[in-house]
Protein backbone atom coordinates (compact mmCIF):
# COMPACT_ATOMS: atom_id res chain seq x y z
CA UNK A 1 0.00 0.00 0.00
CA UNK A 2 2.70 2.27 0.75
CA UNK A 3 4.25 1.55 -2.92
CA UNK A 4 1.10 2.51 -3.82
CA UNK A 5 1.02 5.93 -2.21
CA UNK A 6 4.66 6.68 -3.15
CA UNK A 7 4.13 5.88 -6.39
CA UNK A 8 0.77 7.94 -7.01
CA UNK A 9 3.01 11.06 -5.28
CA UNK A 10 5.80 10.33 -7.89
CA UNK A 11 3.63 10.43 -10.67
CA UNK A 12 1.80 13.78 -9.21
CA UNK A 13 4.86 14.99 -9.10
CA UNK A 14 6.49 14.14 -12.76
CA UNK A 15 2.72 15.51 -13.91
CA UNK A 16 3.10 18.72 -12.41
CA UNK A 17 6.79 19.16 -13.28
CA UNK A 18 5.34 18.12 -17.01
CA UNK A 19 2.85 21.11 -16.65
CA UNK A 20 5.11 23.94 -15.75
CA UNK A 21 7.51 23.37 -18.10
CA UNK A 22 5.06 22.87 -21.20
CA UNK A 23 3.43 26.76 -19.59
CA UNK A 24 7.33 28.04 -19.56
CA UNK A 25 7.85 26.76 -23.17
CA UNK A 26 4.64 28.08 -23.96
CA UNK A 27 5.56 31.13 -22.55
CA UNK A 28 9.05 31.49 -24.26
CA UNK A 29 7.56 30.92 -27.70
CA UNK A 30 4.80 33.71 -26.81
CA UNK A 31 7.50 36.31 -26.12
CA UNK A 32 9.22 35.37 -29.03
CA UNK A 33 6.26 35.97 -30.81
CA UNK A 34 6.12 33.01 -32.36
CA UNK A 35 2.21 32.57 -32.03
CA UNK A 36 1.66 28.96 -33.52
CA UNK A 37 4.02 27.00 -31.90
CA UNK A 38 2.56 29.44 -28.37
CA UNK A 39 -0.82 28.54 -29.38
CA UNK A 40 0.13 24.61 -29.32
CA UNK A 41 1.72 24.83 -26.71
CA UNK A 42 -0.85 26.77 -24.61
CA UNK A 43 -3.81 24.49 -25.97
CA UNK A 44 -1.83 21.20 -24.57
CA UNK A 45 -0.63 22.91 -21.46
CA UNK A 46 -4.16 24.38 -20.81
CA UNK A 47 -6.17 20.58 -21.97
CA UNK A 48 -4.20 19.27 -18.73
CA UNK A 49 -4.01 22.68 -16.38
CA UNK A 50 -7.19 24.57 -15.56
CA UNK A 51 -4.33 27.84 -16.17
CA UNK A 52 -4.88 31.51 -15.01
CA UNK A 53 -5.95 34.43 -16.79
CA UNK A 54 -2.80 35.41 -18.68
CA UNK A 55 -2.36 31.64 -20.14
CA UNK A 56 -5.73 31.80 -21.54
CA UNK A 57 -5.36 35.50 -22.56
CA UNK A 58 -1.86 34.42 -24.14
CA UNK A 59 -3.61 31.44 -25.84
CA UNK A 60 -6.10 33.96 -27.42
CA UNK A 61 -3.74 36.61 -28.39
CA UNK A 62 -1.40 33.78 -30.10
CA UNK A 63 -4.28 32.56 -32.04
CA UNK A 64 -5.89 36.07 -33.46
CA UNK A 65 -2.10 36.50 -34.60
CA UNK A 66 -2.48 33.25 -36.44
CA UNK A 67 -6.13 33.96 -37.95
CA UNK A 68 -7.94 31.56 -35.87
CA UNK A 69 -10.07 34.66 -34.73
CA UNK A 70 -13.25 31.83 -33.77
CA UNK A 71 -11.10 29.95 -31.28
CA UNK A 72 -8.98 33.58 -30.20
CA UNK A 73 -12.68 35.01 -29.14
CA UNK A 74 -13.33 31.88 -27.12
CA UNK A 75 -10.25 31.99 -25.14
CA UNK A 76 -10.69 35.71 -24.74
CA UNK A 77 -13.75 34.69 -22.68
CA UNK A 78 -11.93 31.98 -20.74
CA UNK A 79 -9.15 35.07 -20.07
CA UNK A 80 -12.14 37.26 -18.76
CA UNK A 81 -13.86 34.56 -16.37
CA UNK A 82 -10.43 34.81 -15.05
CA UNK A 83 -10.71 38.03 -14.33
CA UNK A 84 -8.01 39.28 -16.78
CA UNK A 85 -8.20 43.43 -16.93
CA UNK A 86 -11.54 43.74 -19.34
CA UNK A 87 -10.13 46.47 -21.12
CA UNK A 88 -7.68 44.12 -22.87
CA UNK A 89 -9.97 41.59 -23.49
CA UNK A 90 -12.30 44.15 -25.02
CA UNK A 91 -9.80 45.32 -27.58
CA UNK A 92 -8.44 42.11 -28.77
CA UNK A 93 -11.84 40.64 -28.99
CA UNK A 94 -12.87 43.75 -30.95
CA UNK A 95 -9.32 43.00 -33.34
CA UNK A 96 -11.25 39.84 -33.83
CA UNK A 97 -14.74 40.51 -34.48
CA UNK A 98 -13.11 43.31 -37.26
CA UNK A 99 -10.86 40.34 -38.65
CA UNK A 100 -14.19 38.25 -38.78
CA UNK A 101 -16.03 41.58 -40.47
CA UNK A 102 -18.66 41.47 -37.31
CA UNK A 103 -18.79 45.46 -37.19
CA UNK A 104 -21.77 45.29 -34.58
CA UNK A 105 -20.11 43.25 -32.12
CA UNK A 106 -16.94 45.21 -32.42
CA UNK A 107 -18.48 48.00 -31.70
CA UNK A 108 -20.50 46.45 -28.42
CA UNK A 109 -16.87 44.89 -27.08
CA UNK A 110 -15.34 48.47 -27.47
CA UNK A 111 -18.38 49.84 -25.83
CA UNK A 112 -18.11 47.75 -22.79
CA UNK A 113 -13.98 48.67 -23.18
CA UNK A 114 -14.65 51.90 -22.59
CA UNK A 115 -16.89 51.83 -19.77
CA UNK A 116 -13.81 49.69 -18.29
CA UNK A 117 -11.40 51.90 -18.88
CA UNK A 118 -9.38 51.43 -22.67
CA UNK A 119 -7.72 54.49 -23.48
CA UNK A 120 -6.03 52.57 -26.60
CA UNK A 121 -7.10 56.04 -29.11
CA UNK A 122 -3.71 55.10 -30.75
CA UNK A 123 -3.92 52.18 -31.21
CA UNK A 124 -7.65 51.99 -32.88
CA UNK A 125 -6.90 54.78 -35.19
CA UNK A 126 -3.54 53.29 -36.58
CA UNK A 127 -4.24 49.59 -36.58
CA UNK A 128 -4.51 48.41 -39.94
CA UNK A 129 -7.39 45.90 -38.26
CA UNK A 130 -9.58 48.76 -37.80
CA UNK A 131 -8.82 50.38 -41.07
CA UNK A 132 -12.25 49.82 -42.68
CA UNK A 133 -14.25 50.75 -39.75
CA UNK A 134 -12.64 54.22 -39.38
CA UNK A 135 -15.58 56.18 -41.09
CA UNK A 136 -18.16 54.12 -39.60
CA UNK A 137 -20.44 56.09 -37.38
CA UNK A 138 -20.57 53.66 -34.19
CA UNK A 139 -16.59 53.75 -34.80
CA UNK A 140 -16.46 57.06 -34.72
CA UNK A 141 -18.62 57.29 -31.53
CA UNK A 142 -16.91 54.62 -29.25
CA UNK A 143 -13.43 56.24 -30.35
CA UNK A 144 -14.83 59.60 -28.44
CA UNK A 145 -15.72 57.56 -25.23
CA UNK A 146 -12.05 55.83 -25.32
CA UNK A 147 -10.39 59.23 -26.43
CA UNK A 148 -11.83 60.67 -23.05
CA UNK A 149 -10.76 57.65 -21.06
CA UNK A 150 -7.42 58.61 -23.03
CA UNK A 151 -7.28 62.05 -21.97
CA UNK A 152 -9.61 62.70 -19.39
CA UNK A 153 -8.92 66.47 -19.52
CA UNK A 154 -10.28 67.28 -22.61
CA UNK A 155 -13.97 66.56 -20.91
CA UNK A 156 -13.28 68.77 -17.61
CA UNK A 157 -14.32 71.99 -17.87
CA UNK A 158 -12.39 73.02 -15.45
CA UNK A 159 -9.46 72.40 -17.97
CA UNK A 160 -10.80 73.90 -20.19
CA UNK A 161 -11.54 77.16 -19.01
CA UNK A 162 -8.77 79.26 -20.80
CA UNK A 163 -9.62 77.62 -24.33
CA UNK A 164 -10.54 81.49 -25.45
CA UNK A 165 -6.81 81.91 -25.33
CA UNK A 166 -5.52 79.03 -27.75
CA UNK A 167 -5.40 80.38 -31.40
CA UNK A 168 -2.48 82.24 -33.66
CA UNK A 169 -2.55 86.18 -32.42
CA UNK A 170 -1.15 89.47 -33.54
CA UNK A 171 -0.73 91.61 -30.10
CA UNK A 172 -1.32 95.02 -30.39
CA UNK A 173 -1.16 98.17 -28.07
CA UNK A 174 -3.48 101.40 -29.21
CA UNK A 175 -3.66 100.12 -32.49
CA UNK A 176 0.12 99.45 -33.47
CA UNK A 177 1.12 95.23 -33.43
CA UNK A 178 3.91 94.62 -31.28
CA UNK A 179 4.55 91.25 -31.25
CA UNK A 180 3.14 87.90 -32.34
CA UNK A 181 1.80 85.22 -30.02
CA UNK A 182 1.20 81.16 -30.67
CA UNK A 183 -1.60 79.65 -28.07
CA UNK A 184 -1.53 75.76 -28.47
CA UNK A 185 -2.88 73.18 -26.99
CA UNK A 186 -0.79 70.30 -25.46
CA UNK A 187 -1.81 66.88 -26.49
CA UNK A 188 -4.71 65.61 -24.09
CA UNK A 189 -5.05 68.99 -23.62
CA UNK A 190 -3.76 69.35 -19.87
CA UNK A 191 -2.11 72.63 -20.81
CA UNK A 192 -1.35 75.33 -22.75
CA UNK A 193 1.88 76.65 -24.26
CA UNK A 194 2.77 80.04 -25.16
CA UNK A 195 5.50 81.05 -27.32
CA UNK A 196 5.76 84.64 -27.59
CA UNK A 197 8.17 86.72 -30.30
CA UNK A 198 8.56 90.33 -30.78
CA UNK A 199 10.25 92.40 -33.75
CA UNK A 200 13.23 93.13 -31.05
CA UNK A 201 15.18 90.87 -29.13
CA UNK A 202 12.18 90.16 -26.92
CA UNK A 203 10.59 86.72 -26.50
CA UNK A 204 9.03 84.11 -24.09
CA UNK A 205 7.08 81.51 -23.34
CA UNK A 206 4.84 80.05 -20.68
CA UNK A 207 2.93 76.65 -19.65
CA UNK A 208 -0.85 76.97 -17.95
CA UNK A 209 -2.53 74.52 -16.61
CA UNK A 210 -5.42 73.81 -13.91
CA UNK A 211 -3.71 72.18 -10.45
CA UNK A 212 -6.31 69.56 -9.06
CA UNK A 213 -4.89 70.01 -5.81
CA UNK A 214 -5.59 73.83 -5.33
CA UNK A 215 -7.68 73.92 -7.97
CA UNK A 216 -6.75 76.73 -9.70
CA UNK A 217 -4.56 77.94 -13.02
CA UNK A 218 -0.93 78.64 -13.21
CA UNK A 219 0.92 80.15 -15.43
CA UNK A 220 4.77 79.76 -15.17
CA UNK A 221 6.51 82.22 -17.48
CA UNK A 222 10.09 82.74 -18.34
CA UNK A 223 11.23 85.97 -20.80
CA UNK A 224 13.98 86.21 -22.43
CA UNK A 225 15.59 89.33 -20.28
CA UNK A 226 16.08 86.63 -17.80
CA UNK A 227 12.23 87.29 -16.09
CA UNK A 228 10.19 84.71 -13.98
CA UNK A 229 6.64 84.98 -13.21
CA UNK A 230 5.19 82.12 -11.36
CA UNK A 231 1.69 82.90 -11.78
CA UNK A 232 -1.58 81.75 -9.63
CA UNK A 233 -4.86 82.21 -10.12
CA UNK A 234 -6.85 84.78 -8.58
CA UNK A 235 -10.07 85.39 -10.08
CA UNK A 236 -11.60 83.30 -12.34
CA UNK A 237 -14.97 83.77 -14.28
CA UNK A 238 -17.03 83.03 -17.83
CA UNK A 239 -14.59 84.85 -20.38
CA UNK A 240 -11.90 86.38 -17.96
CA UNK A 241 -8.81 84.48 -15.70
CA UNK A 242 -6.21 86.89 -13.58
CA UNK A 243 -3.17 85.71 -11.99
CA UNK A 244 -0.73 87.44 -9.48
CA UNK A 245 2.92 86.58 -9.29
CA UNK A 246 5.71 87.89 -7.63
CA UNK A 247 8.42 89.32 -9.69
CA UNK A 248 12.01 89.96 -9.24
CA UNK A 249 13.31 93.42 -10.98
CA UNK A 250 16.58 94.09 -12.75
CA UNK A 251 17.71 95.90 -9.62
CA UNK A 252 16.59 93.00 -7.25
CA UNK A 253 13.72 94.87 -5.83
CA UNK A 254 10.28 92.70 -5.37
CA UNK A 255 6.95 93.47 -6.27
CA UNK A 256 3.95 91.94 -7.25
CA UNK A 257 2.46 91.11 -10.85
CA UNK A 258 -1.10 91.06 -11.89
CA UNK A 259 -2.17 89.46 -15.28
CA UNK A 260 -5.69 89.50 -16.46
CA UNK A 261 -7.02 87.65 -19.76
CA UNK A 262 -10.68 89.04 -20.80
CA UNK A 263 -12.91 87.79 -24.04
CA UNK A 264 -14.45 89.87 -25.78
CA UNK A 265 -17.51 90.38 -27.32
CA UNK A 266 -15.69 90.56 -30.94
CA UNK A 267 -13.81 87.42 -29.98
CA UNK A 268 -10.30 89.26 -29.86
CA UNK A 269 -8.65 89.21 -26.05
CA UNK A 270 -7.58 92.13 -23.93
CA UNK A 271 -4.59 90.93 -21.55
CA UNK A 272 -3.56 93.69 -18.96
CA UNK A 273 -0.12 93.54 -16.97
CA UNK A 274 -0.28 95.50 -13.64
CA UNK A 275 1.97 96.32 -10.95
CA UNK A 276 1.90 96.79 -7.61
CA UNK A 277 4.84 97.89 -4.64
CA UNK A 278 2.60 97.81 -2.18
CA UNK A 279 1.61 94.47 -1.68
CA UNK A 280 -1.22 95.08 -3.73
CA UNK A 281 -2.64 97.88 -2.34
CA UNK A 282 -3.05 99.91 -5.14
CA UNK A 283 -1.91 98.94 -8.59
CA UNK A 284 -0.61 99.93 -11.77
CA UNK A 285 -1.34 99.59 -15.73
CA UNK A 286 2.63 98.22 -16.99
CA UNK A 287 1.03 96.70 -20.55
CA UNK A 288 -2.63 96.53 -21.75
CA UNK A 289 -2.44 94.46 -24.91
CA UNK A 290 -5.00 93.50 -27.58
CA UNK A 291 -4.92 90.06 -29.10
CA UNK A 292 -6.89 89.72 -32.45
CA UNK A 293 -6.41 86.75 -34.92
CA UNK A 294 -4.52 86.16 -37.34
CA UNK A 295 -6.18 86.34 -40.75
Amino acid sequence: MRQITLLTFLLFIVVQTFGQDLKQTALDQYNKQDFEAAAKAYQQYLKENEGDSLDWYNLAVSSARISDHVEALDYFKEAKKRNFPPAFISFGMAKSYAALKEETKMIEVLNEGADNGLNAIALLKNDPAFEAYQSSIGFIEVLKKIEQNAYPCLRNPNYRHFDFWIGEWDVLVNGRKVGDNSITMAKGGCAIHENYITAGNYAGQSINFFDPIDKKWHQHWVGSGGDVYNYLETKREAGLLQFESKFMGPTGNISLSRLTFTLKDDGTVRQLFEGSTDEGKTWTPSFDGLYRKKK
